[in-house]
């Protein structure tokens, strides 16, 4: 991750004979700013933004054998950010292999916390749903409406988490697919006299977060980004966050949850409504 600029990486790499059967994709966790990505020389994705993830489908691109890979990077022109001005690649890149009629991305909907009631969407057909409770499986169904009997709530003293697994089965019952998705119980209300949290009164105790460390800059892996949720919880004991001013890594939010720290989780934006296409990206 470097001072603001343009910058570029190359990366070469190989690809077993199967791949091009499944769907091949790239995942940027987080790229500072209006990355190009290129693979083989042909343009695969653009993404304007720095603090979201995005994908670059390479299932019709990627060839057996050697492939290249070139991801240009430019912040000389928009120097934008009075708390940092760097440029790069700072999150991690993953490559994605999953089967070409594989589950598509779950939402998961609160429905009510008594009765415990969620829905469960995905564009996948035949999908087959369990909701698990640690190692437990507690409710089982198809996407849609699925009750959860006697479900535990989530707060900041007790954070219960659920997780939502998705799976496509083969006509044997074996799993082709699947994707997990942890969720949880909770209202969260504010009043004339302060903030509800599951109908208690709560007192909010938090700090604003950045995620830029010293010499590294915003380039900081999974470990840092869950040690900084852990300072805030069990250090300076506080139940809430706020991500100045930006989204953040999904591994500091995953480990709020974990942990019980209430997130005031900000849109890309500070200070400013820009035109439609600004309010489009937001």
């Amino acid at each position: 991750y470097f001072p603001g600029g343009k910058y570029s990486y190359e990366k070469h790499f190989a690809v077993p004979q199967e791949y091009p059967e499944q769907k091949v994709s790239i995942l940027f966790e987080g790229v500072y700013q209006n990355a190009v990505v290129y693979l083989n020389g042909e343009p695969v994705a653009k993404h304007r933004y720095g603090y979201t993830e995005f994908t670059a489908d390479i299932t019709r691109k990627v060839r057996k054998g050697e492939n290249f890979l070139r991801v240009t990077v430019d912040n000389s022109l928009e120097p934008n950010c009075r708390w940092y001005t760097g440029s790069g690649i700072y999150r991690p890149v993953h490559l994605m292999v999953k089967p070409k009629d594989g589950v598509r991305p779950v939402k998961i909907r609160t429905v009510s916390i008594a009765p415990a009631v969620v829905e469960v969407q995905t564009e996948t057909e035949h999908a087959a749903v369990e909701i698990w409770d640690g190692a437990q499986c507690v409710a089982k169904g198809a996407p849609g409406v699925i009750e959860i009997p006697q479900a535990k709530l989530w707060d900041a003293e007790h954070p219960n988490l659920y997780t939502c697994r998705a799976e496509l089965l083969d006509a044997a019952g074996q799993v082709l697919d699947c994707r997990e998705t942890t969720f949880g119980f909770r209202t969260a209300e504010f009043k004339a006299d302060g903030f509800y949290l599951n109908g208690e009164k709560t007192f909010l105790r938090g700090l604003n977060r950045h995620q830029s460390y010293p010499y590294i800059g915003y380039a900081a892996p999974e470990s840092l980004q869950r040690n900084d949720a852990r300072i805030l919880k069990n250090e300076l004991h506080c139940n809430a966050v706020r991500t100045s001013h930006y989204p953040q890594s999904q591994h500091f939010l995953d480990e709020c949850d974990k942990l019980g720290l209430l997130v005031f989780t900000e849109l890309p934006g500070w200070q400013h409504i820009g035109d439609a296409a600004w309010k489009d990206r937001a």
